[in-house]
Parts: C-alpha cells; sequence; structure tokens
C-alpha cells in the first residue's frame, strides 16, 4: 500500500484481484460473472493478505524455511480456492502449506486459522483451547471478532469486510500492521471471560 494515505477499498479489491489471478484461480461453480470473483475467492486472496501484515513472535516460526500454516478447522468452504490462491506464494522466503483440521489440538500447529461456520456452537472452546498460541484466528461466524476471534469475516452491501479484535490479537502475541486496521473495523469482545 502507498504511504501517507489511508488504503481506499478499491484498491484493495483490485490488489486481491490481482493476487487471486496470479496465483492462477479460476471461478468454480459457475456463478461468478466473467472478471468478478466469488466470496470465498476474495475471503481466499484475504488470508493471503492478513498473512502478509502480520507478524508473529520469533519462536513460532523458529526454523529457517519453516512453511507458513494456514488451517481450516472445520467443514471447508473454500474447497480448491485457498489452495490455488496460495500456491507458488511465499513471505519472507516460507512457503504457503494449507492443512484441513476436525480436531482443535492440531489446529494449533496453524499460524493462520480459518474457523468454518460449522464451529459455531464449539467456538468457545475453540478459542479457550487456542489460549497461549501464537494462531491468527479468523471466521465468518455471527460477531466472531466480538466473541473472542480476532478477524471476523462480515458482508455488507454485498462486499467482504472485517472486523479486528486487537486485544485477542495482542493475548496471541501478534502485530498486525496500522495499515490492515485502517481497513478493517475495530470492534470490542463483549463478554471477556477472565482477565
Amino acid at each position: 500500500m502507498v504511504g501517507g494515505g489511508r488504503p481506499r477499498a478499491g484498491a484493495l479489491l483490485i490488489c486481491l484481484a490481482a493476487t487471486f489471478i496470479a496465483a492462477g484461480g479460476r471461478a468454480r461453480g459457475g456463478e461468478s460473472a466473467p472478471g468478478s470473483l466469488s466470496e470465498y475467492q476474495i475471503k481466499a486472496a484475504y488470508l493471503y493478505y492478513f498473512s502478509t501484515y502480520v507478524d508473529w513472535p520469533p519462536e513460532s516460526l523458529s526454523r529457517t524455511g519453516e512453511p507458513l500454516v494456514i488451517g481450516v478447522l472445520g467443514v471447508d468452504p473454500f474447497g480448491a480456492i485457498l489452495d490455488d490462491t496460495l500456491r507458488g506464494k511465499t513471505i519472507n522466503n516460507r512457503r504457503f502449506v494449507v492443512k484441513r483440521f476436525q480436531n482443535i489440538k492440531e489446529a494449533r500447529d496453524s499460524h493462520l486459522l480459518f474457523i468454518s461456520t460449522s464451529e459455531r456452537d464449539r467456538l468457545p472452546s475453540i478459542l479457550k483451547a487456542l489460549e497461549g498460541a501464537a494462531v491468527l484466528t479468523v471466521g465468518e461466524i455471527d460477531q466472531f471478532a466480538s466473541r473472542g476471534g480476532q478477524i471476523a469475516f462480515r458482508m455488507e452491501d454485498k462486499k467482504v469486510r472485517f472486523d479486528i479484535n486487537i486485544a485477542a490479537v495482542e493475548r496471541a502475541r501478534l502485530k498486525i500492521s496500522a495499515q490492515l486496521m485502517k481497513l478493517g473495523r475495530i470492534v470490542e469482545e463483549s463478554g471477556r471471560q477472565g482477565g
């Protein structure tokens, strides 16, 4: 992003589209018109984008060349879209690996974890199990960020937007760039347990 000014949502969408196209992605399911991206193509591009604007603590990426693990917990809404979007991409000389999980204990090994809506009823226990782990949690469950998740997707005027829970990010010992915070809506937790 260009320094000095607030990035505009239109510029971000162009960046996301370029990211997806550069990954060799194609529309799936026949729903997208030529030149448009589906909701999950955009969300997959956002997951890549988020990873470029987050710093993990050194111990979570201790080995040189260790891949950055993007996990999906629960029913996977992306299908091949997420793999296609991240194929061939690297960040700080680390390649991306996409893993699907049904078990939260295994998912703790992710760097970025997308928590599917299938996990809605288990969300409190999932977030409790992730306490102390340097994992960026992203979800689309209603009020995900205000319930203790870190980044929540939401739809607004048929566009994908996101909320950020800065307190949850800080508890995971992650650092999110100011540029990313300007693009998201900052929310506070509604029922924080403990303190």
